[in-house]
Formats: C-alpha cells, structure tokens, sequence
C-alpha cells in the first residue's frame, strides 16, 4: 500500500513540475515551423483520430488543466470565432499542451529497474494519463490551423 502512495505522489508532483515548466515555454519557442507540429499525412488532418478512437464523442471530458495549474490556459478562454489572434494563440496553446503531455510520459523511466509489474502498472497509468491529450491537440490543431488560414485570407481580400 505505501508503494502505491508513493508512485502516486511520485506521478503527480512530477506532472505538476512538468505542467509549471510547459508553461514558461514562450511563444517564441512556439511559433517556430516545426515538422512535429504538423499534421501528418497518416493522420490525414486529424481524421485518423476520429475514425480510430472517436476522439470527438471523449474529448470534452478530459479535464481542464487550468483547475490545478493557474497558469495553464483553459480553452474555455479562447473566442475562435472571429479573432485570428486567438487562433493563433490557442494553436500556440496545443502544441504547448502536447510537448507537456509528451514530456509527461518520459518520467516513466524512473521504474526500469523495477519488478515488472511496477513497469507494467506505471507505464498503463502515463498512457492513459497523456495520450489521449495528446490525441485531442492533435486531433484539433489541423481544423485550428484551416480556419486561421481562412481568417487571414478573408483580411487579404
């Protein structure tokens, strides 16, 4: 029982140093055209997520970070609708979502010396913890991204 609480412990002051880091990411760092944040042609804009996990019907119910961290900006915070600057900043706010999920799961290495059962149990608990996140921004950036491009050709008109 006392190991339970301390991997519990274990995971969640790790994630919330991991959460307090991922938020001084600058958007500087962000904006960069990096080839991980593009959609891949697998994915096919998102719609491989759909058609595998039906990420559309779940993605609502994954909690908000914002209700632990402050600083984490809810996507409750955001008017898409005809702002192209809080398109471009929610876009900015996916990718820092993912590489904080992403960098989330990497801890898992600290129980490579354990029994196989601890490997086992800790590596199910950071895949059910962070992929899915992973999946809804990847699932959302690609519909962010066409309709911020749309945005900026109608003011080009």
């Amino acid at each position: 029982m006392k190991k339970i609480i301390y991997y519990g412990l274990y995971w969640f002051i790790v994630q919330m140093i991991i959460a307090q880091l991922g938020t001084r990411i600058s958007h500087k760092c962000l904006k960069k055209d990096n080839i991980y944040f593009r959609s891949w042609n697998f994915e096919k804009e998102g719609q491989l997520w759909q058609k595998l996990v039906k990420v559309q019907y779940w993605k609502n119910q994954l909690p908000d970070g914002q209700r632990i961290n402050s600083n984490i900006v809810s996507k409750a915070a955001f008017d898409t609708s005809s702002n192209t600057h809080e398109v471009s900043k929610f876009i900015l706010e996916t990718r820092r979502a993912e590489l904080v999920h992403l960098f989330s799961i990497l801890p898992v290495i600290a129980f490579l010396n354990s029994s196989r059962s601890i490997k086992i149990i800790n590596l199910i608990y950071v895949i059910i913890a962070n992929v899915p996140c992973i999946i809804v921004q990847r699932y959302n950036r690609p519909k962010l991204v066409r309709i911020y491009s749309k945005m900026l050709k109608r003011k080009g008109d």
